[in-house]
């Protein structure tokens, strides 16, 4: 930790839970690594570390790998509906915390809500594109077969 004040909690549980669900991807038990990233998630919910919004598209790419692109892309689109509400309520914390800004409170700007907005939006049509691709490379199997 920085030294801020805030939430005492243990970033060494987060880097863990990180940690242990980029090791179950790889053996390819992605329900494992999704709840190990959603434990994460709580975690961060109320700690003073900053993640960035893209900290939070592994449980989509997860749930992708796992044939599952209905339930990746309403991951991403539950991302981005809720940026506001997840930014309002760090804005409660950092006032909580006493992180206070001109004018005696600490706000998450319009531009950094826009901007994961934005970045969430290229994300879901990536995916789009992807699938996209994975569903007409099965396609031409299908027709070979």
């Amino acid at each position: 930790m920085l030294g801020l004040t805030g939430n005492n909690v243990d970033h060494a549980e987060i880097r863990e839970l990180l940690k242990n669900a980029t090791a179950l991807a790889k053996e390819k038990d992605f329900d494992s690594a999704i709840e190990r990233l959603l434990r994460a998630y709580k975690l961060m919910e109320t700690c003073s570390t900053e993640w960035g919004i893209k900290a939070f598209f592994r449980v989509a790419r997860y749930h992708h790998l796992a044939g599952r692109y209905d339930v990746a892309i309403e991951w991403l689109q539950q991302l981005h509906d809720n940026v506001d509400t997840y930014a309002d309520a760090r804005e409660i914390l950092y006032k909580e915390w006493g992180w206070l800004g001109k004018g005696g409170y600490a706000k998450v700007s319009k531009t950094v809500r826009n901007i994961n907005k934005k970045c969430i939006k290229e994300e879901i049509a990536l995916y789009k594109t992807r699938q996209a691709k994975i569903e007409l490379r099965e396609e031409k199997k299908s027709r070979l077969i």
